[in-house]
């Protein structure tokens, strides 16, 4: 991160002083306005904007495998490359679908196969096979190209199917509501 404006201070409309310094991301080159302590204090942030949306693209209780591409898709939508978000997307979805026991290639099937076991609904086959799509546009060279909002959307796709598959169990499992370890055979 870059200072652009260090140290300077507002007065509200009670007399009150706030601290804020302007930063520069040091990979998408947008503005972040830091709130901190003023002088003379211990030095601490108070807030900062925009506050991101790193805690709606948090997800809990994600194995690690799956983790580290989910993960690397953020960090390179953040450095704005969405075809590469794009690819990083569909080897997190590979990941999602060996976890459960399922031949993650052709992702294709293996939605099909996630399907098949009850562990997504028709609508995630749906979002499944558009985040498969994006990968792959994002995978080849050719005319298609994929744009900040066509990444954007097939991450927040990605973080639902994430939940649903991984987060919920868990809490259900925290609750006593569900079985111990999610079933990788066919319901009946």
């Amino acid at each position: 991160m870059r200072v652009v404006m260090p140290d300077w201070s507002t007065t509200t409309a009670r007399s009150a002083q706030r601290f804020f310094t302007t930063l520069a991301c040091g990979r998408c080159g947008g503005p972040i306005l830091v709130e901190h302590t003023g002088p003379g204090t211990v030095p601490g942030i108070v807030k900062a904007y925009p506050e991101g949306q790193e805690g709606t693209l948090v997800v809990r209780n994600l194995p690690e495998d799956v983790e580290h591409y989910y993960r690397d898709a953020i960090t390179v939508l953040q450095a704005g490359v969405p075809e590469a978000t794009a690819v990083q997307l569909r080897r997190t979805l590979e990941a999602a679908a060996a976890h459960f026991d399922v031949k993650p290639f052709p992702l294709v099937a293996a939605v099909k196969e996630l399907a098949k076991k009850g562990l997504i609904t028709a609508q995630f086959v749906d979002v499944l096979g558009h985040i498969r799509q994006v990968g792959n546009i994002g995978a080849h060279a050719s005319d298609k190209r994929i744009d900040m909002p066509a990444a954007q959307r097939a991450l927040r796709f990605t973080t639902q199917v994430l939940r649903n598959l991984f987060e919920i169990p868990a809490e259900l499992r925290e609750l006593g509501v569900a079985p111990e370890e999610p079933s990788a055979e066919a319901p009946d």
